[in-house]
């Protein structure tokens, strides 16, 4: 366990070290500020919820999907475009360890960078008085399934991390991959059925925001993204243990 620990905090202190960190702190707290602001103003015209404010706007999970790629390009790519990664894993711990080391500092990361966001509903009372009364759970269960969501994300990001020394091969596959995922629904209008709808819907990233955004706790979603990291930390893994094999 202290090997983790210290894998954790080495990759943590990579973050907050490097001035990218900050720059996507800076960039993605802005975006949500000033989506967060728009919002009110169209919340004084329309029902909105607290949830909707926070994470209503498709410019907010734009930067969500851009700050989750940059936090997981480099976790191994970086590593084996510096040499440092063999080194790493001739230390006396295992490739298990060391996928899950890396995978807890980056969630750590974007959740230190989502915290603030709560912050935000505090504010609501200072904006209207019409907005004072607003009911929170929906909060709650938004920012719960953000940061499920968030770690699949991550999972999945280190999962393309480790199959490439490129950051921006990393990076651009990372980024279309979660794309496709989080906008699944779309393809629904390509036709296919009610099934086929049904089930991107199921899988639909916005879908399941759009639930746990009104309070609604539906399992499903938790089993599938739970299942996904699993699936995907597993994968890199496998994808760190191929090296012996070559």
């Amino acid at each position: 366990m202290s090997a983790f620990w210290a894998l954790c905090r080495r990759q943590l202190a990579a973050y907050f070290y490097a001035p990218l960190a900050y720059a996507v702190l800076t960039v993605f707290l802005a975006v949500a500020g000033l989506s967060f602001c728009r919002l009110i103003t169209q919340s004084l015209e329309e029902n909105l919820n607290a949830s909707d404010l926070l994470f209503g706007s498709m410019y907010f999970w734009f930067m969500v999907l851009v700050a989750i790629t940059l936090i997981s390009m480099p976790l191994f790519a970086e590593e084996k475009r510096s040499g440092t990664l063999e080194s790493l894993l001739t230390a006396p711990v295992t490739d298990l360890q060391v996928v899950m080391a890396k995978f807890s500092a980056a969630f750590l990361f974007f959740f230190s960078m989502t915290l603030p966001l709560l912050a935000y509903v505090a504010l609501l009372p200072l904006c209207s008085t019409s907005l004072s009364g607003l009911y929170l759970l929906p909060v709650v269960t938004g920012y719960l399934l953000l940061l499920l969501m968030g770690a699949f994300f991550i999972a999945f990001g280190l999962w393309i991390s480790a199959l490439t020394r490129s950051q921006v091969v990393a990076a651009i596959l990372s980024f279309t991959g979660l794309s496709l995922f989080f906008f699944v629904d779309s393809l629904q209008y390509l036709g296919g059925g009610r099934s086929w709808a049904l089930t991107l819907d199921y899988i639909s990233s916005v879908q399941h925001m759009v639930d746990f955004g009104q309070g609604i706790v539906d399992t499903r979603p938790l089993v599938l993204y739970l299942s996904g990291v699993a699936f995907f930390l597993f994968a890199a893994v496998k994808a760190i243990e191929s090296r012996q094999w070559r």
